[in-house]
């Protein structure tokens, strides 16, 4: 029952990956590479530290939360991508900082900081909860659309990343 679930996702995961690829479009593609950066620990990381620095008492606290999510969500797809060993759509991606834990797809970190980062800040702040939806929702498709991630990759980090923002929030 279970290797038949299995099986369906990644027959549905190829499909959906497969019927992207062959209506790829440049103009929506230079967006999605645009778009897919607001899910990078690049662009996140140095905010994290301005915010921290910058930020009210109640800001640092909700950081600090943050951060702590991160490393949690950090642990669950070191783990998950060595047990699952799921090689990305495109097997050929140079990054910038190698990690033994990158070359593998499954689940997508990206989706897992950015649906975090919404669950956080969705909760602290409510009236921002649907811009913060949306953009997770949009990012997490640009994850599929570039090549990085199949659909369920996205689906899990961004299980993964709600989950984790859950626990901290929780026990902070």
């Amino acid at each position: 029952m279970l290797k038949r679930f299995i099986q369906k996702i990644i027959m549905w995961d190829l499909l959906l990956s497969n019927w992207m690829n062959k209506h790829q479009n440049k103009s929506v593609r230079k967006i999605s590479q645009i778009i897919t950066c607001l899910g990078s620990g690049y662009f996140w990381v140095p905010i994290y530290a301005i915010m921290f620095i910058l930020g009210t008492t109640k800001f640092r606290t909700i950081i600090v939360s943050i951060v702590l999510a991160e490393l949690l969500g950090l642990l669950a797809i070191i783990v998950l991508r060595s047990l699952v060993k799921r090689e990305r759509p495109i097997a050929n991606i140079i990054f910038l900082l190698p990690l033994p834990w990158q070359s593998n797809s499954f689940p997508s970190h990206h989706a897992l900081r950015v649906s975090m980062l919404a669950t956080t800040f969705g909760i602290v702040y409510p009236s921002s909860l649907p811009v913060l939806i949306f953009c997770a929702i949009i990012v997490s498709i640009s994850r599929v659309y570039l090549e990085m991630h199949y659909a369920f990759d996205v689906l899990v980090g961004s299980f993964i990343g709600f989950l984790c923002a859950w626990l901290v929030l929780l026990n902070f």
